[in-house]
């Protein structure tokens, strides 16, 4: 790939600032977990489509080396994630107290530095120590999965990804396995990225430019359309399957949009910006977010809802604003200095 699709950027933008807004409305809506789950899902959901569709468009529509493309993901994941993860052990050694799902396990630890899915009986849930991090697991997965295809054409490729995932959803969907590491990988989430996949496919042999300018209608009704199934479908979960096909729909049909429409959309150099920093932004903002909502919240109540809207807004800001400098001062040096390398 040449340069940057802009609007894939804005969109990545779009996923981080979901995440964010979720974790964000975490504090005063505890008993509503509907209402905040399913936007930060939306942005996992989003997360791992443009995944898909980027690693296509990077490595093309032929055989590409394995070796080296897995060294160019570790690079660009691991190192922050080590660091965060670090970060995550240390505070919930020395002090527990800040967090309600983290606490320190040397295990654990060990278990999420490799990226080996885990039940955290602190969280409840799959999730490494640093609570995050459960999509990283699937990141790194996909890589894997990718990486050992590297030697079939891209179209080839997309299809043995389509069937060993469909598999492994559709074993999970009947058995529903008990042990973790079966559990994780049998979810339904890595479709996502099989999804993104073909939309890559796709825009490689142009049918993305020649089908969805004459589909932009319908294509924004099923954006519309997704959204609104994908939210107002409540039976008690947050990820639940009818939504998760609705809100992949609606995550398609935009990012169709977003890539056939690219050379008319206008320049937005904050979304931009954004959506460059959205790995630093999706990493950092929850310490931004918990110092700043969940202490104010902590001391003013959620009574008064005009200070709760203002110290959420307060703590949105804040958590962008860590992912700018993360990525100013730490993730675009590291890059820099580590990329020759692999």
């Amino acid at each position: 790939m040449t340069g940057k699709l802009h609007t894939i950027q804005y969109l990545r933008a779009v996923a981080a600032t979901l995440v964010l807004i979720s974790h964000a409305l975490l504090y005063p809506l505890t008993g509503h977990v509907l209402a905040y789950g399913r936007l930060g899902w939306l942005g996992v959901i989003l997360f791992f489509a443009i995944s898909g569709f980027i690693m296509v468009i990077v490595t093309g529509q032929e055989s590409f080396d394995p070796l080296g493309f897995l060294k160019r993901r570790i690079v660009r994941v691991v190192p922050l994630y080590w660091a965060f993860t670090g970060v995550a052990a240390l505070l919930a050694l020395l002090a527990p107290g800040l967090f309600k799902t983290t606490i320190f396990d040397l295990g654990q630890l060990g278990l999420s530095l490799l990226f080996v899915p885990f039940y955290n009986p602190a969280s409840h849930g799959l999730h490494p120590l640093y609570k995050l991090g459960w999509t990283l697991n699937y990141e790194m997965f996909f890589y894997v999965s990718f990486a050992l295809l590297a030697v079939f054409s891209a179209r080839r490729r997309a299809l043995a990804l389509t069937i060993l995932y469909v598999v492994l959803a559709t074993i999970g969907s009947v058995l529903h396995p008990a042990g973790a590491i079966p559990a994780f990988y049998t979810s339904y989430m890595p479709l996502a990225f099989v999804a993104g996949v073909w939309m890559g496919i796709w825009s490689l042999e142009g049918a993305l430019a020649r089908w969805v300018p004459r589909l932009a209608g319908p294509l924004l009704v099923t954006v519309v359309l997704g959204l609104g199934i994908g939210f107002q479908r409540d039976i008690g979960v947050v990820e639940d399957g009818l939504s998760f096909v609705a809100l992949l729909a609606a995550v398609l049909a935009l990012m169709a949009l977003s890539v056939a429409f690219e050379a008319k959309m206008p320049r937005f150099s904050i979304l931009e910006t954004l959506g460059d920093a959205s790995y630093s932004i999706y990493l950092v903002h929850i310490f931004a977010v918990g110092a700043i909502a969940g202490m104010a919240l902590k001391l003013i109540g959620t009574e008064n809802d005009v200070l709760v809207a203002a110290i959420l807004l307060a703590a949105i800001v804040g958590g962008i604003g860590a992912g700018l400098v993360l990525y100013r001062l730490v993730e675009r040096p590291l890059m820099r200095s580590l990329r020759p390398r692999a």
